[in-house]
C-alpha cells in the first residue's frame, strides 16, 4: 500500500473512531465523576479482565461491544480459539457497509494515570481480515478526544495471521477524564484478541 493511501486510511480511521466512540460505544458513562488524582505503579496494568477469563452469558466482564448492527456481524466471547487461558474475544463480519465502520470490543477506564504514558499490548489472530487495530482514546469530561494511540501507527494488521503481539502507546494529557480501549475490526473478516494489557510507564 502506498504511503498516501495508508495516511488517508489512518485519517479516515481516526475520524470514524471518533464518531463511533462518541455516538455508539462511548456514552460518557461517568461524566459527573470528580477529577480525583490516583496513584499508579510503573508496570501496572489498568485494564480489568484483560485476559477475558471472566464474564456471563456471551460477554466478558468490563468489556462491551460498540457496533453498527447487521445480520452478518458476530461479536462473541470465545472459548474455543484463544492464545492463553480459556477465553478470547472474537469479531466476525461478512457485511459490506456503505461507509467505513469500526466494530469493536471496548473498555472504559475511569481511574486515569494523568501525565503518564500508557502502552497497550495484546495478542491478535486474524482470518481474511480487512483491517484490524487496537486503539487508546483519551477523553475529557466534555466528551472531546484529547489524545489517541493506535497499533496502525507501527503496522497494518490484515489478511490471515496466526497469533502475534502488537503494541500502541499514548501520553495521557492532564485534562483526560477517562480512557477507552478499543479492539477493532474495520470492514469484513475475522479477528480474535487475547491477553490485552494497558501498562502504565
Amino acid at each position: 500500500m502506498s504511503k498516501e493511501k495508508s495516511t488517508k486510511k489512518t485519517v479516515l480511521f481516526v475520524v470514524t473512531a471518533f464518531i463511533l466512540g462518541a455516538v455508539v460505544g462511548h456514552t460518557l458513562h461517568n461524566i459527573t465523576q470528580t477529577r480525583t488524582a490516583y496513584s499508579f505503579e510503573v508496570g501496572e496494568n489498568i485494564l480489568q479482565n484483560s485476559g477475558f477469563e471472566y464474564g456471563s452469558e456471551n460477554e466478558p466482564n468490563y468489556w462491551y461491544p460498540a457496533i453498527v448492527p447487521v445480520d452478518n456481524l458476530t461479536m462473541s466471547w470465545d472459548n474455543e480459539i484463544k492464545y492463553n487461558g480459556s477465553r478470547s474475544v472474537y469479531i466476525n463480519n461478512t457485511h459490506i457497509y456503505d461507509k467505513t465502520v469500526c466494530n469493536n470490543w471496548a473498555q472504559t477506564i475511569n481511574k486515569v494515570p494523568k501525565e503518564r504514558t500508557v502502552e497497550l499490548s495484546g495478542w491478535i489472530k486474524t482470518t481474511n481480515a480487512e483491517n484490524v487495530v487496537m486503539v487508546i482514546q483519551c477523553w475529557n469530561i466534555l466528551g472531546g478526544m484529547v489524545a489517541f494511540g493506535t497499533t496502525q501507527t507501527a503496522t497494518e494488521i490484515n489478511g490471515t495471521n496466526d497469533w502475534q503481539m502488537y503494541n500502541a502507546s499514548v501520553y495521557v494529557p492532564n485534562d483526560t477524564s477517562n480512557i477507552v480501549v478499543r479492539l477493532t475490526l474495520t470492514g469484513i473478516g475475522q479477528v480474535w484478541f487475547d491477553d490485552v494489557r494497558l501498562i502504565v510507564k
